[in-house]
């Protein structure tokens, strides 16, 4: 369930991702969207995953939530995801990248926006792979 007041966090979360620098492991797009994830439901995910400085790492600590991207998604999010155009603002959707690696992004309506190295980018929702429902 979402906490009320969750529209006036999330886009605080959207700017915050915006105004820092991206760091592996501490300022990522998974790191945006535990921080999105506590700001519509009030639960900090982050914890369980924290700690990893490498890719590497960072797909070893998913690979024992799932064997793809996309089932450590359904566990950690807590259900299956759902296609795109089922993505409500503040939902977190699978977005990938021409090199074929898999990022996290935030739902904003008919764009998603990520945390990459170059900042923060958005995407055409209908680019996405999937979503996750959040709250």
């Amino acid at each position: 369930m979402r906490l009320e007041g969750w529209e006036k966090r999330l886009f605080a979360v959207i700017d915050e991702a915006r105004a820092k620098p991206y760091a592996l492991g501490e300022h990522d797009c998974f790191r945006v969207a535990c921080k999105t994830v506590e700001a519509l439901t009030g639960v900090d995910r982050w914890p369980e995953f924290a700690g990893y400085k490498t890719r590497r790492e960072a797909m070893r600590k998913l690979a024992k939530h799932g064997a793809t991207f996309e089932a450590a998604g359904d566990w950690f999010f807590g259900g299956e995801s759902v296609e795109v155009r089922f993505a409500r603002r503040g939902d977190i959707c699978c977005v990938q990248s021409v090199d074929g690696e898999k990022h996290l992004g935030v739902c904003l309506g008919a764009e998603v926006v990520l945390l990459a190295p170059e900042g923060l980018i958005a995407t055409p929702l209908p680019s996405c792979r999937c979503a996750w429902r959040v709250g």
